[in-house]
């Protein structure tokens, strides 16, 4: 009895011990917290990495679908169409180049306010839950599908590019007062590549292809002074086969120049990227001609030029510069980053 109990005693002190004490699980806690803080930032930085490669191959790639389509057409598809009391936007003569041939073969272009899903219930039919991932940007927080009349119509991340404004000296003149709702307090400018009414030559491109652009990010909010956001993408709230109601292109715009219609998924450009103050001129949710290019992207918007080139345009980016690159023929060639 006594040689079994000396063998359990030494088999107990001979164990090892195997749990943990509540100090060592707490610590162990601590330290798994630490590592997963020290590393979420650098997560979070590829994750938006990913996606801002993702806005860039979607600009891209719309740039050149606009590019094939001056190549089969010899002229850019007009911006913002007013044919038939509210027409098409670009978007719409886009969609063979964006391998969306079927979807534009069951349009109607020639119709009376086909570009107006609450009056043309046959296109409203066409473009019901379409979605198309590459006019979206992963980083945007925007909700993809907005209802418009009786049809779930997709607002894409990306707006084309008018001109620019005559503001602050910038020396352009083919722009005229706009509209009704921001009491013709904007400008909208047909001195770019996308502009009402009018398709463009890309012999009127006279700065080169590299050195304008075409189209840019508006995938963000702005704000007003009590911290209300705001809704300033190119299509809403009308979305992106929306073109315009008014027929003639700037500076002979409005068919009434007291009161000028919007011109939806098209912007002229008249401040710096990411201008997120709503109460400023031509910036309005339905839909301000000057609403500015914002993104979710930390310190910039992406823009594409007519050749296809996608480059990232500071906060802090001059505002003349980003005129001139909205310009189309204003010989100034040295601003892009």
């Amino acid at each position: 009895m006594e040689k079994e109990n000396l063998t359990m005693a030494s088999f107990r002190a001979g164990r090892k011990r195997t749990a943990f004490t509540l100090v060592e699980l707490l610590a162990s806690i601590a330290i798994i917290g630490l590592l997963i803080a020290l590393l979420l930032p650098a997560i979070q930085s590829a994750r938006e990495a990913s996606r801002r490669a993702a806005c860039a191959n979607n600009l891209k790639q719309i740039a050149l679908a606009l590019l094939n389509y001056e190549s089969a057409q010899q002229i850019m598809p007009i911006g913002a169409s007013g044919q038939g009391g509210f027409g098409i936007s670009w978007w719409g003569q886009v969609l063979p180049h964006l391998e969306q041939s079927a979807v534009f073969n069951r349009l109607d272009f020639a119709g009376p306010f086909n570009g107006l899903m609450t009056s043309h219930a046959g296109n409203a039919r066409v473009v019901n839950d379409l979605q198309f991932p590459s006019w979206i940007c992963p980083s945007s927080s925007l909700d993809q599908m907005l209802l418009v009349g009786g049809a779930s119509v997709l607002m894409p991340s990306y707006v084309g590019i008018a001109g620019a404004s005559s503001d602050a000296g910038f020396p352009e003149s083919r722009v005229t007062p706009c509209c009704a709702a921001d009491a013709n307090l904007g400008q909208i400018s047909a001195g770019g590549l996308l502009v009402p009414n009018r398709g463009i030559c890309l012999g009127e491109i006279i700065d080169g292809l590299s050195n304008t652009i075409i189209v840019g990010e508006c995938s963000d909010y702005v704000y007003n002074a009590n911290g209300v956001a705001f809704r300033v993408d190119g299509g809403n709230p009308t979305g992106w086969i929306a073109g315009t109601t008014e027929s003639k292109t700037p500076p002979n715009y409005a068919a009434n120049p007291a009161k000028p219609r919007p011109s939806y998924n098209i912007t002229t450009i008249r401040y710096a990227p990411n201008m997120r103050d709503y109460s400023q001129p031509g910036i309005r949710n339905d839909h301000g001609p000057n609403n500015p290019l914002v993104s979710a992207h930390p310190g910039g918007v992406r823009v594409a030029c007519v050749d296809g080139a996608v480059h990232f345009l500071s906060d802090n980016m001059d505002v003349a510069a980003l005129k001139s690159l909205a310009t189309r023929d204003d010989r100034n060639t040295s601003m892009l980053p």
